[in-house]
């Protein structure tokens, strides 16, 4: 019969693997790797109690993982890895060494004291990518409106301004003032 003790779970996400250690109640530990596939992360819902607790950094994977862990309704603390010193002072810095520190961290400190950051709701998260994607063009539509500023620079055309390649139209009518040498050079792309 299994034990009611709480038991502290610590859990490091990479790219591929999830390593995972289990601080049981006589300080033994207990370590198991899962795959962050689907059924890795089955697997790695199946091995987990309901006794235990679980602490994982936020990152890439760690919401969808906290987020499956909690459905199961076993208690997941996300960390902010920023403020979580003692893993980023330390010299050995492998998974397995960080799932551990973090096991510890859950068991040693109460969740008041910790790094904690909110499980993101499924809105909340399609809000935060949406936001990065719009970052993401706005500074690519910068670089690309910058790249053609330079262009008409080195070509002479110096009354034109990053001002005034804001809209479509103005950058169009730019384009064609263009010398013919760059003319041949647009086409060529």
């Amino acid at each position: 019969m299994e034990s009611q003790e709480v038991k502290y779970v610590g859990v490091d996400c990479g790219k591929k693997s999830i390593e995972v250690v289990r601080i049981n109640s006589e300080n033994s530990l207990e370590r198991r790797q899962f795959s962050t596939t689907e059924s890795g992360i089955n697997n790695l819902l199946q091995w987990l109690t309901l006794n235990d607790i679980v602490g994982l950094e936020a990152g890439s994977q760690s919401f969808r993982i906290a987020k499956s862990i909690l459905n199961k309704g076993v208690q997941v603390i996300v960390l902010n890895p920023g403020n979580l010193a003692t893993i980023y002072q330390s010299l050995k810095k492998t998974d397995k060494e960080d799932s551990l520190k973090i096991a510890r961290l859950i068991q040693r400190f109460p969740i008041e004291e910790l790094p904690v950051v909110p499980i993101p709701n499924d809105e909340e998260e399609d809000n935060r990518r949406l936001c990065t994607e719009q970052e993401n063009w706005t500074r690519q539509l910068t670089q690309s409106k910058n790249r053609l500023h330079s262009l008409f620079t080195q070509a002479g055309l110096t009354h034109i301004t990053k001002k005034h390649l804001r809209t479509k139209a103005n950058r169009e009518i730019s384009v064609a003032l263009l010398p013919s040498r760059y003319q041949k050079e647009r086409k060529e792309y």
